[in-house]
Parts: C-alpha cells; sequence; structure tokens
C-alpha cells in the first residue's frame, strides 16, 4: 500500500520548526506510516541542520523524488540561509507565510494527503505586514473558508474550542445560544473526518458548579441550558452544561466523545496538563484537514539542539491516520 504524502511546513525559520520537523520527519515510526515532504528552504533547512547536529540528508522533490534515506523537501526559496535564531524578523515572518501558501495550494490541488503546520511567530508576521490573530485564521482566509474549528485531542480525551484567540471578558461576552448550536451543528457536519460517526458531546459550563442553579451566574440558565436543548432537537447528542471541573474527567472516562469548551485556555489547558507533547491540534472547516503541535517557536531555545520533537511525531502519525479524509461540500456549507 501506498503511503500517504503529508506536507509539513516547517514554521518560522528563527525558531525550534525546522528543528522539530527534521528531527520528527526523520523517526522511523513516522516514515512508516507516511511520506513526510517538507516545505520549506532547502538551505535554510541545511543550516539548521549543521547548527543542531541533524545529519538526514536533504532532497529537492522536484529534482530527485522521494529518495530512500532522505527527506524530501518542497523548495520555497526567499529566506536568507543564515537568518538569525530566536529573532522576531520580518523576513522570516514573510517564509513563514510563503511555506504556509505553498501548503495550501498543494493540498488543494491533492499533491498532498493532508497538511501539517509548525509553529509560526505573530510578531514576526507583523513585521512583515501580514498581521493575522493566528495560524487558523491566516488558512481560513487563504482557503476562502466561511468557517474553522479548533479540535485538540490527547490519549482518550477530545475537545472542541467555542472561542479561540480572544480575551476571557470577550470570550464569554460573545458567546450565545446560535453561536454555540452553530458549532455543534459545524461539528457533527464534518465529525466523521477524524473517525466519529454521530458523536455523544458534553457541552461545558462557564460558572463554578455549573451556576448552582443561578446563584454564581445565569448562564448556564440563559444561554447554554437552551442552546443543548434546541441542538437536540435538530438531532445532535449532546449534553449539558456539564460543570467544568467534571466534565473532562468524564469524557476522558468515556462518557462523552468531544467536550466543547467554551474558552481556549481552559480546553488547551487541560490537554497539555494530560501530556504536553501528545496533544494535537487539529482544524475542521477548511478544505483538508490540518494538524498543528500544541506550542509555540520557543526562540529562546531555537537553534541549540534541544528542543524536544515528540510532539511533531505524535502529529505526523496522526495526520497519516486520517490522511484521505476530505470533506463534501456540503460537509462546509
Amino acid at each position: 500500500m501506498d503511503l500517504p504524502i503529508i506536507g509539513v511546513t516547517v514554521g518560522d525559520p528563527a525558531g525550534i520548526g525546522p528543528e522539530i520537523v527534521l528531527a520528527a520527519a526523520a523517526q522511523e515510526s513516522v516514515r512508516a506510516q507516511c511520506r513526510p515532504l517538507l516545505i520549506g528552504s532547502i538551505p535554510n533547512l541545511r543550516r539548521t541542520c549543521e547548527a543542531v547536529g541533524i545529519s538526514t540528508a536533504l532532497v529537492d522533490v522536484d529534482v530527485e523524488g522521494f529518495v530512500d534515506g532522505a527527506l524530501a523537501v518542497r523548495n520555497v526559496p526567499g529566506v536568507d540561509p543564515e537568518q538569525a535564531f530566536g529573532i522576531a524578523a520580518a523576513e522570516a515572518g514573510r517564509a513563514s507565510y510563503d511555506y504556509i501558501v505553498e501548503g495550501v495550494r498543494m493540498a488543494q490541488e491533492g499533491e498532498i494527503a493532508s497538511l501539517v503546520t509548525a509553529p509560526i511567530n505573530k510578531a514576526a508576521l507583523k513585521l512583515a505586514g501580514l498581521g493575522h490573530q493566528g495560524h487558523t485564521e491566516l488558512l481560513a482566509d487563504l482557503t476562502l473558508s466561511p468557517w474553522s474549528l479548533t479540535y485538540f485531542t490527547v490519549q482518550d480525551l477530545r475537545v472542541l474550542f467555542l472561542t479561540r484567540h480572544l480575551s476571557l471578558r470577550q470570550a464569554l461576552d460573545s458567546i450565545d445560544q446560535d453561536m454555540i448550536v452553530r458549532t455543534l451543528e459545524r461539528f457533527v457536519s464534518v465529525s466523521h473526518m477524524v473517525g466519529l460517526e454521530s458523536p455523544r458531546i458534553a457541552l461545558q459550563a462557564m460558572n463554578p458548579h455549573g451556576g448552582e442553579g443561578g446563584l454564581f451566574g445565569s448562564e448556564e440558565i440563559d444561554i447554554l441550558a437552551p442552546a443543548v436543548e434546541l441542538a437536540r432537537s435538530l438531532g445532535i447528542d449532546v449534553t449539558g452544561p456539564v460543570p467544568a471541573d467534571s466534565v473532562f474527567a468524564l469524557a476522558a472516562q468515556g462518557r462523552f466523545d468531544v467536550v466543547l469548551s467554551l474558552y481556549h485556555d481552559i480546553a488547551a489547558g487541560v490537554c497539555k496538563s494530560i501530556d504536553f507533547h501528545g496533544t494535537v491540534s487539529t482544524t475542521l472547516g477548511l478544505p483538508f484537514l490540518r494538524f498543528s503541535v500544541d506550542h509555540g517557536t520557543a526562540f529562546d531555545i531555537a537553534g541549540k539542539g534541544v528542543a524536544d520533537s515528540r510532539n511533531m511525531a505524535h502529529t505526523l502519525l496522526t495526520a497519516a491516520r486520517y490522511a484521505h479524509a476530505t470533506p463534501s461540500p456540503a460537509d462546509l456549507a
């Protein structure tokens, strides 16, 4: 059986992205499940190999194809091979953006089965005049996707984010019944892509102990419970609101397939506390599946050969598992 080709953007050249991609993609356990195709600058990647002591050979996929014992690279020129590590720079921000643009093109044209992304740096993007809230929002813009969802998996826990990069106050103020029901409908329409048919979903409560009948806030009564009732009337298997101090444990024990969490740092914090290196982020709602690590560019350790590649290896293996799942136009309506 032919192994799926997984495109991997190497991220900001000044961060740890190139290092962890090179290390993870070279692992035998990863190469047994997929053919990683790195998307970046070959001269810059060779500089990274020299800096951190990685001896894997790199080949230009457009010249030599896939070669046993070497890592294939789609060469995207434009960044100085000697780009300094650990510093937010406009050139590095532009390069990371160009890698993403090429990865999106490859995914949309069927050259790769799915896309894995290494970390980018928002400050570097801003210096390059490419301000975005985050990686996911950038991908949605490039693919003209009307919506996208962030979905974390770690061990037996699956968590869907209701809000992403907003302050806590902004996030909680933005939540209403329509947002919850719309997110549930969208997730159910694409959940088959990540192996879930008719998922059992728990809606996380907002207030301590689920509000205690209105003693600690009325959002459960006024917003969350009515949203659950409406979603259930639409055929969605959703329960809640379930207090945040128990819903994740219940899901990990198998009571629910997925938790819909209200706020970014609750969702991410729970997952990373279980296994930081094993948490994988999946973006749903794009014309293809996108997977990413759960950490940033780590400028403080970039180029020193100490970055841990386990999270990237987990991400590549997850991408291989769901490599050929593609949404239909109806799924993304």
